[in-house]
């Protein structure tokens, strides 16, 4: 089930296209990778699918509702966090989470069962008692984390949300998420610059660039269409520079990428590649297939696909 549809979404500020005919398709239980340069669109597409920005024209269901046309309780099965996250900064981080769960009228038994476990979660029990301006932005990320999952959305839409985690807190938020988006079913968009931490998640991306959805891919998509090569890692320098040597002879396309490294092109025929090497006495002391990074495939894609001026 399409738990996040939209249909030629467009949102136009007098000559400047912001989002230009998108159509994007999440599943339920899905995380969803939305990336793209600075200025792409991503917060304005965000803020379109929480209706609180009007579109230009086309049209967007959540739940496979129009969200022109729900009533004001159908947005509980919504939880966002959109770029900064706010509080009241002399109070605590409790005070604060408190305060947002009486907003949203959970019952206070409930709430506190709610906000503990979550801050437990997200490793930020330490700091229940401390002034909410006493806190890195890391922490104050999380806090804005708790409050768009306090009352348990169906739908997650967050923006940048690890602006400011250190690695430890990366962690965190990435076991958190997925374990919401596969044993919850949370359905899950999140746009994020940190591509190396998309990566370890994502079930499908999609590309926004200058407005516009360039790609829109499942994983194994993404694998099939990114670059593949081989990485071999050789004993010494000497052993390195005679096996990239014969491997250009042969024209087996090669680069080092480190000391005692070589990258090879194709990964097709990989058996034939190492005899060859053994037949020299040039074996290497590992070898495995690599992917092209995901910021390395986004980059590509953006540069081969630009999107037409408006």
């Amino acid at each position: 089930m399409e738990a996040i549809k939209t249909e030629q979404l467009t949102k136009r500020y007098r000559s400047f296209q912001a989002v230009n005919q998108v159509n994007l398709s999440v599943q339920t239980g899905e995380i969803y990778g939305f990336i793209g340069l600075n200025g792409a669109g991503k917060t304005t597409t965000m803020r379109l699918l929480l209706n609180m920005l009007k579109p230009t024209s086309g049209h967007t269901k959540l739940l496979g509702q129009n969200i022109q046309q729900v009533p004001s309780e159908f947005w509980n099965n919504v939880g966002y966090l959109i770029e900064t996250p706010h509080a009241y900064p002399h109070l605590t981080v409790a005070e604060n989470l408190d305060l947002y769960g009486q907003l949203r009228l959970i019952p206070k038994s409930l709430r506190k069962q709610r906000i503990t476990i979550l801050m437990d979660q997200l490793e930020l029990t330490p700091y229940r008692n401390v002034p909410v301006q006493n806190l890195s932005l890391g922490n104050n990320q999380k806090i804005g984390l708790i409050k768009a999952l306090i009352h348990q959305p169906k739908i997650l839409l967050l923006d940048e949300p690890t602006n400011g985690l250190d690695p430890q807190g990366l962690a965190v938020v990435r076991q958190l998420l997925t374990h919401l988006a596969h044993d919850e079913g949370v359905t899950i968009l999140i746009s994020s610059h940190i591509l190396g931490e998309m990566e370890k998640m994502f079930t499908t991306i999609g590309i926004l660039d200058h407005g516009q959805l360039l790609r829109q891919q499942t994983r194994a998509d993404y694998l099939k269409s990114a670059d593949q090569h081989l990485a071999l890692t050789f004993a010494d320098a000497q052993t390195t520079t005679r096996a990239q040597q014969l491997l250009t002879d042969h024209r087996i396309t090669n680069r080092v990428t480190a000391p005692n490294q070589l990258q090879l092109a194709e990964t097709q025929d990989t058996t034939a590649k190492l005899q060859l090497l053994l037949q020299h006495q040039l074996l290497p002391i590992d070898w495995h297939q690599e992917v092209e990074s995901m910021a390395n495939y986004f980059l590509s894609v953006i540069h081969q696909e630009v999107p037409t001026s408006c």
